[in-house]
């Protein structure tokens, strides 16, 4: 450590000694202000912005007789343990950046001290024992010492807090990042849970439209039973299928009350609530972007790349941190004070003014470690970006390629729908002149089922390949229906 510039000046001269006991109070009643106050910017700041939600864990949850994908995407990202928890980082990550800052603020404050002292020379090693000074004891005190000061000091270069500064600012970037990631995943979430509670809704329609179908079916092998065409047989093998589609009426009403469940709980509205779904499971034909046009889309939408290019740049500037405590760095300190016996006897104003520099020569490796494990980290940070990015790639082929092919099953299924219904009529109608049992209509009445269970399982694989698509591009928070 090399001090370059160090003076201490004592005065007392009247004028300054008036002028300072005027001012001193003033000076120390300034600084207890600033303390007050830093001490209520910390407390204010600890506060979270989403305190007023927290109460809402003990209220009653909110109601709605409609929703709708927006509504749900809406209530989703309000109310969702993710994007509150994203939020409380973001404000930690400024709270991080703050105190990042600190060791380039001036750190100034204030000390008062009123001290009684002796001294045993001998213990300084003055042992004046053997030489016969009269009047100067071994033993000196008990002394007076009064002393009141502002001390200043202020970082004026300093790189590696520079860089830890310029590091907690990207980190709040990284924050924000990282909570539009969490609204996207919650976005896609709540979407993918309105299509499963539609798809869930529309198979308890297809069973009680099978059901129906059924009892129609039962009455018409009884009715030609009676007229002498059918037999026995057949009103059994009509009502056991019958039986069959009452268990998957009940079966398909219990997974549509779970999945509404599931719904209400991510959209954080009140499970006793029953709410009526407002978009319809439907198959929309929409123009597709190119693969290429996609991906350049994705590359500078997606969360998580923007995520971890910002991740990396503080690796960065983390690794050019620590390489930068091998440099020398320059402080200023001051101070400004009265130092007497007491506050009102034999004191004068002193002051202290200090230009320190101060150059590391060796600290055992550490430096050279924190150097190391810096780099290290700022490597990993670079293969997580790239395999992001080809994650993100893949995503992107991915979700094109499915969507592609849930539109040709889609019409497939539409198709199946009326060839089987095609075949259900001409069953019915072959029994019904008695040309035959009516294991025809069963067969036909199961290949109907069957189509329509088909066809709701193409509108959600359809319409869950549209919201992982957006999900894609980055785009699922925005998503329509």
């Amino acid at each position: 450590m090399t001090r370059v510039v160090s003076t201490k000046v004592e005065s007392s001269a009247g004028e300054q000694l008036k002028t300072f006991r005027d001012l001193l109070p003033i000076l120390l009643i300034v600084v207890a202000m600033l303390a007050s106050e830093n001490v209520k910017a910390q407390g204010v700041s600890g506060m979270t912005p989403n305190s007023s939600n927290a109460g809402d864990a003990n209220g009653q949850r909110e109601s709605r007789e409609t929703l709708s994908v927006r509504d749900t995407i809406e209530l989703a990202l309000k109310n969702n343990l993710s994007t509150l928890l994203g939020s409380e980082r973001e404000s930690e990550a400024r709270g991080l950046r703050t105190e990042s800052r600190a060791p380039l603020m001036p750190n100034i404050y204030a000390a008062v001290s009123q001290t009684s002292r002796t001294l045993n020379l001998a213990a300084l090693g003055l042992d004046l024992s053997n030489v016969n000074l009269p009047g100067f004891p071994t033993f000196i005190g008990p002394f007076k010492v009064f002393d009141a000061r502002v001390n200043l000091a202020q970082s004026v270069f300093n790189l590696t807090a520079i860089r830890n500064y310029q590091a907690g600012k990207l980190g709040v970037k990284v924050a924000i990042f990282q909570e539009q990631l969490a609204r996207e995943q919650v976005a896609s979430a709540a979407a993918l849970a309105y299509l499963n509670a539609i798809r869930t809704a529309r198979s308890v329609q297809t069973a009680q439209s099978n059901l129906e179908l059924a009892k129609v079916l039962a009455t018409l092998a009884q009715n030609q039973k009676a007229a002498g065409i059918a037999t026995g047989v057949d009103v059994t093998r009509a009502l056991t299928r019958q039986a069959q589609e009452e268990t998957n009426v009940a079966q398909a009403e219990t997974a549509a009350n779970q999945a509404m469940f599931q719904l209400l709980r991510v959209a954080g509205l009140s499970l006793s609530s029953q709410p009526t779904l407002t978009d319809p499971l439907r198959y929309l034909e929409e123009p597709e972007p190119s693969p290429e046009t996609a991906v350049s889309t994705a590359r500078t939408q997606r969360r998580e790349i923007l995520v971890a290019q910002e991740q990396l740049r503080v690796s960065e500037l983390e690794t050019k941190a620590a390489r930068a405590e091998r440099l020398p760095s320059v402080d200023f300190i001051a101070d400004y004070g009265s130092s007497g016996i007491t506050p009102s006897k034999s004191d004068f104003p002193t002051r202290d003014i200090e230009v320190r520099v101060s150059v590391p020569i060796f600290n055992g490796g550490a430096t050279n470690g924190r150097v190391q494990v810096a780099a290290s980290r700022q490597r990993q940070a670079e293969l997580q970006l790239r395999d992001i990015q080809q994650q993100v790639e893949q995503d992107v082929r991915d979700a094109l390629q499915t969507l592609a092919t849930s539109a040709d099953q889609v019409k497939s299924a539409d198709q199946s729908v009326t060839l089987s219904e095609r075949e259900l009529q001409m069953a019915r109608d072959r029994f019904s002149a008695g040309v035959g049992d009516n294991i025809e209509v069963i067969n036909a009445q199961t290949a109907l089922a069957n189509a329509r269970d088909s066809q709701v399982t193409a509108l959600t694989q359809h319409n869950a390949a549209r919201i992982n698509l957006a999900a894609a591009l980055g785009r699922v928070e925005d998503f329509r229906w």
